[in-house]
């Protein structure tokens, strides 16, 4: 994961819940994490899986990811290569599962407004910094710790490599 990345935006609205991020159909039949993107937003956006690139943001208004527990709807996510996903706010459950898959996430209250499905997005973690053609943003920089986790993969594999194990 870099410090900074590019991409396009991908806009959705509130209560963006777990069972529109990942179809609550699959979550005993598919295990693998590759075939989990494949129905990533399948419910709720049937171009997201042909389309997204590497580096995308998804941008979302309050309560993302609120619903079941799954940690499913955060994996599908992370395997297509979403850069970030910003909210105005964020379900607790789905906060957690996102740090533990190595999901970058980020509050912020004011980017949904300033860009639009399809617009250019950089974000830069270690500055802090979301920026478009409506200005620049601020958030709380990922520091080195937060920063290590997401780099890693998540917080297993980053517990794992600071351990030596």
């Amino acid at each position: 994961m870099e410090k900074v990345i590019k991409g396009h935006v991908w806009k959705y609205g509130d209560d963006i819940n777990t069972d529109v991020i990942f179809p609550g159909k699959y979550t005993y039949t598919v295990n693998d994490p590759v075939e989990m993107g494949e129905k990533a937003l399948e419910d709720l956006d049937a171009d997201f899986v042909g389309k997204v690139k590497p580096g995308d943001v998804i941008i979302a208004g309050k309560n993302f990811g609120c619903g079941s527990s799954r940690e499913q709807a955060a994996v599908c996510i992370r395997v297509k290569g979403i850069g970030a996903v910003i909210a105005s706010s964020f379900s607790r459950i789905y906060f957690r599962n996102g740090v533990n898959v190595g999901l970058p996430l980020i509050t912020s209250c004011e980017v949904q407004n300033a860009f639009e499905h399809g617009d250019e997005i950089e974000i830069d973690f270690e500055k802090g910094e979301i920026r478009g053609k409506n200005g620049v943003f601020t958030f709380p920089p990922f520091n080195d710790f937060f920063f290590g986790i997401i780099k890693a993969g998540g917080l297993i594999p980053y517990t794992r490599k600071r351990l030596g194990i």
